[in-house]
């Protein structure tokens, strides 16, 4: 969980920070060579960039919906993990206490990445996350309600059939 809760966080900031710059970049771009005479008079400018480094803020607008749906297949991993896990139902105790830990780390997370996404610079390149916003402006909920549903999949294999039958080939 606490691996989760760091990649979670560092795919958000790393997203949101391609997306701010390569906006910022291609603007920058425009302002200082649109009514440039420093070229051929043949050449327009607003054309070159477009045709290059004006891609990069379209391509990089996907990362909005590309990062909830890393953080969605995390979580489907941390599930199938949590079943191919077996495991002894005296190792519940040390998964509380771990459990715990993570939500008291992911309020300290959440609270980070807020002051992050209200800073006046970042806050409309953030405002596109929306998904992510809520996923991580809610992530000690999160955390909670994924470390129960992993400890439910983990601990109710416990005794299995599948289990006695491979001991027996």
């Amino acid at each position: 969980m606490l691996i989760f809760m760091i990649f979670a966080f560092i795919i958000l900031i790393t997203s949101g920070i391609f997306i701010y710059i390569g906006t910022i970049t291609n603007a920058q771009l425009h302002t200082a060579l649109d009514d440039s005479t420093a070229f051929q008079s043949t050449t327009n400018t607003s054309e070159v960039i477009e045709d290059t480094f004006g891609k990069v803020p379209t391509a990089f607008s996907s990362l909005y919906w590309i990062s909830i749906v890393i953080i969605a297949g995390m979580i489907i991993s941390i599930f199938v993990g949590s079943y191919l896990v077996t495991t002894k139902p005296i190792f519940l105790v040390p998964y509380i206490f771990t459990l715990v830990i993570a939500v008291i780390v992911s309020v300290g997370i959440s609270n980070a990445y807020e002051s992050l996404i209200t800073t006046p610079e970042l806050a409309t390149t953030f405002a596109g996350f929306t998904a992510s916003n809520y996923f991580m402006l809610y992530l000690p909920m999160w955390v909670t309600i994924i470390g129960f549903i992993g400890a439910i999949i983990m601990f109710s294999r416990i005794g299995s059939k599948e289990d006695r039958y491979i001991w027996k080939k």
